[in-house]
């Protein structure tokens, strides 16, 4: 990274700390953005082939037909990581692959089935443990079709079913599972376009957020529920993002409360209810009215509390927190105020210096800065208001900046991605301290990417990837970057 005269690496600086027995290093993969194929074998459309078609909402105008045909590469992907000394992969299985019309009442894809058995099998042979999403964002397109997918509660029945599909296909192959990806993202999206034409009766831009919030929980309650009632071997939770962050100005009562209201309508809106106390956190209900946030059942927080065996974080930052310049109690009240509902500031330079709260990726994701002198106390946040036997750190990547314009003749430019390999090395130390010096049970790490993808919104231009994807090539050659080979270093070193 940098020649030793100049900085100590952390693998020096911590020398004698070890991570625990059993602890998992792994790399990240979600299927649409890796693994093209969108078309063949059985595979029905997601709504993000579909966006991905709508003009001007890709970045760069790509889409993920073909991106790193990881479907067909699969092999050659796992052996590449297995040679990085990495013992982990998290990645997601496509709903559309399995169910090409989403629905319980559907045909089931024999094709998708048996591909999932191999890339885990596959897995298994090189000694990498597998962690499977059920859902990464690809809603089967159909289902948006029929009935408006996340907006409605027929979605519950179809999640069910197909959760309980992949069960059954790969019980005792996979031992940890996911339901869903960051679903506060998700579900974020849901009440814009392309994926808001199909809203069910009842359904609009103000609660669809907060209407697939609720039928996303009770989907993974029944689908946990049903996990342990077909006594599937292992364990299962879901992938929360997001930080606890800080208030801006220390002692200012306005952005202590905002670092709450933060906190409850980001993270505490599905960890709350399966974590501590089966129901929205109460500053939601004070701010949304009924037929905005549906309210619980005593049977829905009967389900929901305790629905989870680990608390797993994507966490790739951490800010401090403001009030909305007009006040909080102003902007809850003013329901066009845009700050609304939250009514939070997100502020990610510090208030007494103007500093930067870290370096900054690139442009393409300017929500993103390198924050690990902030890690430790997040970690001890995480765990104190939501906790849990133990904690999978499920996603954390940087991308470097303005990689994506780099062309494949600037291949040793492209490889040398000091920023990523700071954040990595950085964040890295940070949470070994967390685990040996703090007591924060983190069993497993994992790092966003395990290659350049297609990056939602952004294409293929934000890059994320540990290693580099030629897509000028008709073989998509991968090439390891510098921060693949620092992983690998320091997870040999560490273990």
């Amino acid at each position: 990274m940098f020649p030793s005269f100049f900085a100590v690496a952390p693998k020096d600086i911590l020398p004698d700390l070890k991570y625990p027995e059993g602890f998992i290093f792994g790399v990240d993969s979600a299927a649409y953005q890796v693994e093209g194929a969108v078309m063949e074998e059985g595979k029905g459309p997601s709504i993000w082939d579909l966006a991905s078609r709508q003009p001007g909402f890709i970045t760069d105008n790509t889409t993920a037909d073909v991106v790193d045909l990881h479907y067909y590469l699969y092999k050659e992907d796992v052996a590449r990581i297995a040679a990085l000394g990495v013992n982990g992969h998290s990645f997601s299985v496509s709903w559309a692959r399995i169910f090409p019309f989403g629905a319980a009442d559907s045909p089931v894809n024999q094709a998708g089935l048996d591909h999932y058995a191999d890339v885990i099998a596959t897995h298994l042979e090189a000694n990498i443990t597998p962690v499977v999403t059920l859902f990464h964002w690809d809603t089967p397109l159909a289902l948006n079709l029929y009935y408006g997918g996340f907006a409605s509660p027929n979605i519950i029945d179809d999640f069910i079913h197909y959760a309980k599909t992949v069960f059954t296909a790969y019980n005792g192959s996979v031992h940890t599972w996911y339901t869903f990806n960051e679903p506060q993202v998700f579900c974020a999206q849901v009440g814009g376009a392309p994926f808001n034409a199909t809203f069910p009766p009842g359904i609009d831009s103000t609660n669809a957020q907060f209407h697939c919030s609720y039928y996303l929980l009770k989907a993974h309650a029944g689908a946990v529920k049903a996990f342990r009632e077909m006594n599937i071997t292992g364990e299962i939770a879901f992938k929360n993002s997001d930080y606890v962050g800080m208030p801006w100005r220390a002692n200012n009562t306005e952005d202590i409360e905002a670092v709450e209201r933060t906190v409850a309508f980001n993270i505490g809106v599905f960890s709350d209810p399966i974590y501590t106390t089966g129901d929205w956190p109460q500053i939601l209900k004070d701010t949304l009215s009924p037929d905005i946030l549906p309210r619980f059942t005593e049977e829905d927080s009967k389900d929901l509390l305790g629905s989870a065996d680990f608390f797993a974080i994507d966490a790739y930052r951490t800010y401090w927190n403001a009030a909305p310049p007009e006040g909080i109690s102003a902007c809850v009240n003013n329901s066009s105020d845009p700050l609304w509902p939250g009514c939070f500031v997100e502020v990610m330079f510090d208030f007494n210096t103007g500093w930067a709260s870290g370096p900054a990726a690139d442009p393409l994701t300017p929500w993103l800065q390198a924050t690990p002198q902030f890690l430790r106390p997040s970690f001890k946040q995480y765990h104190q208001r939501w906790p849990a036997p133990k904690i999978y750190y499920s996603e954390f990547g940087f991308t470097e900046p303005f990689a994506g314009v780099r062309t494949p003749q600037e291949l040793f430019q492209i490889t040398e991605d000091v920023e990523r390999t700071t954040y990595f090395m950085t964040y890295l130390g940070e949470l070994l301290l967390s685990i040996q010096e703090d007591g924060i049970p983190v069993v497993g790490a994992f790092a966003w990417a395990i290659m350049d993808n297609a990056e939602w919104n952004s294409g293929l231009s934000a890059r994320f990837g540990i290693q580099y994807v030629n897509y000028s090539s008709p073989t998509l050659e991968r090439t390891y970057k510098r921060s693949a080979f620092a992983l690998s270093d320091f997870f040999q070193t560490h273990l």
